[in-house]
Order: structure tokens, then sequence, then C-alpha cells
């Protein structure tokens, strides 16, 4: 078996350490502190407060995820389902259908994973003030047992049309319910500082900031070569300190490496330097189609300025260096380049530096010779 897990939330065994930040969050629960957490994608915000609710024995972890999400009805939905999701088989399941009876929910079962499924009436269009209902109904289930709200990727609700009024409401709401921990976490720094610094939000200052760094590398590398010794292989340390720094350190990517790495590998062996071009490859063979579509996506500037990000690492991209290394000509035509690329989720700034948000696709491209 595989031990090495990406792409998903892990806990309990599959969970690395993060005892301090583990303590923190459990006490700001407690506190029904509502909590602003950030930090990069695959970085394990997630993870965390999965682990984090499981500690709390009396409180429910209700979960929403808002990644892409287009409108204050799909806000809604979003919303009421995962309400459904966790009342499944409960007591206030029933009154819960009662009262949402107008959006004409249905459960069933999936034949396949035999697991539940719920749908609402799609027809069923949900206004911003819809969201006062949910709400309420929110605090009538925390009633009957401790909630934490988890909002997942929250920056996306400014994909909505009305987000100002959306947050507006959602303030009002959120500043009565004293006994319930909200968290609201997100990836995108600039627009979470948009959401929660601005003084022009209706969020402004309305949860305590947190931020999500990267693990300890002494802690992770023992978690790693453990993982490697389930399958009686061996990693150096040398090795781990390349991973961790070809990673910067983000949780998702080095499982993912690692990933690769045992599965080129066989039982007995120590993982070597030749084993990593192998490893490389087989990342590139699963993803090389999502490469070819952002690729494809792309303007010709756009494609020199992150061909010219991969060879120079990220730094000073409007120097005259770069502006002949990419043949690129002026300052200003590469900012606005760079602006695309970040909001198309490509890249991001991060201190001085222009980063991948796949790594694995910044060597993809080196590889390729682009």
């Amino acid at each position: 078996m595989i031990p090495f897990k990406y792409g998903r939330v892990v806990c309990g065994r599959d969970f690395c350490g993060r005892k301090a930040s583990i303590k923190e969050l459990s006490e700001y629960i407690r506190s029904a502190q509502n909590i602003v957490l950030q930090g990069e994608r695959r970085i394990g915000k997630t993870s965390l407060i999965v682990e984090t609710a499981s500690k709390l024995k009396k409180q429910k972890l209700l979960t929403v995820d808002l990644m892409a999400i287009k409108s204050s009805n799909d806000l809604c939905h979003r919303i009421i389902k995962a309400i459904i999701q966790l009342e499944s088989g409960g007591s206030f399941l029933a009154k819960t259908l009662k009262l949402l009876s107008h959006l004409r929910p249905q459960i069933g079962i999936d034949p396949i994973s035999n697991l539940p499924t719920i749908s609402i009436d799609s027809s069923v269009q949900l206004a911003p003030d819809s969201l006062e209902e949910v709400f309420d109904l929110i605090q009538k289930l925390n009633q009957k047992k401790d909630l934490i709200i988890f909002l997942d990727e929250f920056q996306d609700v400014l994909n909505i049309p009305d987000s100002k009024q959306i947050m507006a409401i959602l303030r009002s709401k959120v500043q009565y319910h004293d006994t319930i921990a909200y968290i609201f976490a997100g990836s995108i720094r600039n627009q979470m500082d948009e959401i929660f610094i601005n003084p022009d939000s209706p969020l402004f200052k309305s949860a305590l900031p947190l931020t999500l760094q990267a693990i300890d590398e002494n802690e992770f590398s023992k978690f790693i070569k453990n993982k490697f010794a389930q399958g009686n292989r061996e990693i150096p340390d040398l090795l781990l300190t390349r991973i961790y720094s070809y990673c910067d350190g983000i949780t998702g990517d080095i499982q993912q490496l690692c990933e690769a790495l045992w599965s080129i590998s066989e039982g007995g062996e120590i993982i070597e330097e030749n084993h990593f071009s192998a490893a490389f490859e087989l990342i590139f063979s699963r993803e090389w189609r999502s490469y070819e579509l952002v690729m494809n996506e792309l303007t010709e500037i756009q494609t020199k300025c992150l061909i010219g990000l991969a060879n120079t690492d990220g730094f000073l991209p409007t120097s005259a260096s770069f502006l002949k290394h990419t043949g690129i000509q002026q300052p200003s035509t590469v900012r606005k380049a760079l602006t695309k690329l970040q909001k198309r989720n490509v890249i991001f700034k991060y201190e001085k530096r222009y980063r991948f948000v796949n790594p694995f696709f910044k060597s993809w491209l080196l590889f390729k010779g682009l």
C-alpha cells in the first residue's frame, strides 16, 4: 500500500505534527472566536481544521466548499446541502427538510457507492436575502450540537456579482452567533486581504487572522522517512532536504513527489539521485494534459513571461536581464502579463519572488525546453 497521500484531506496517522497550531486553533474554537486562516494551496489548511475538529469531541464540523462559486443562489444551496449531509440520519433532518420544503430537497442512495445523495431543485432560485434564512437554520442546528462552520476557499465569494451584499448579510448574522466558531479559509492572499483587511469591506476585521506556514522541515522529514520505511525503502537526509526545498515546504507537493519516488522504486532500495528523473517523468505523464491546456490559453507575451519565470526562479521579472532573456520590450508589458498569470492562478507572488502554484508545471517547462 502506498503510504503517501496528496490531493485529499488527511487526518490521524496520515497527519503530521502541527501540535502548536492544533492547540492554538482548538482554543479559539472553544472560545467561539471567528478565524481567517490563510495559507498556500496544498499546505494543509483543510487537513489542519479536520484534524483539530476530530479532537474536539463535543463539536461538529460543518464544511462548505466555496471554490468557483458564482452566485448567491449557489452559496445558499451549498450551505443547505452541507447541513443536510451533516444531519443525515439525525432527528434534526426531518425538521430541516420541512423548513426547506419550498426548495424540494430529495435524499437518495447512490446505486454504485451506496452512499446517501442530496439534491435540491435547481429551478428554485434563491436571492441574497435567502442567506438570512440559511444562517437562521445554522443557529437552530447549533442549539442541538456545538458547531464549527468551515467556509473553505472563501475568497471565491468575490466572484459573486452581489458579493458586498452577501458579505454584509453574512456579517449581520455571524456577529450574533456568539457560540459558533466560523473559520474562513483561503489560499489567495490578496483576495482574502481585500475581504478582511480592506476598510471598505463589510467583513473588515470580523475575524482573527492566522497564517499557516510551511511545516517544520525536521519534523516532516522524520514523517517522510517513516513512510518510506513502511515499504522497506530508505531515503537519505540530503535528498529529503532537496525535496523540501524544491517544494517550498508545501506538504501536498512533498507528498506528491514522494509518492512518485515510491512508485518507481522497489522494496529494499535506497532512494538515490537517479530516481528523481523517473519520478518527475511519472508526474509529467499524469499531468501533461493540464499543462498543455494552460499553455494553449496563454498569449505569446504571457508564455514568454512564464518561461522566463521558470528559468530565473521567479526573481526580478522586470529587470533588464529578464527582458533580454524573454525578448519582451517593456517592463509594463511584463507587469500586465504577471497580473494575468496570477488571475489564472498559474503563479503567485510571495515576498519578492513569483512562484508557480504547481512547481511540477515549472519543471515540465524546463524539461520541454520551451
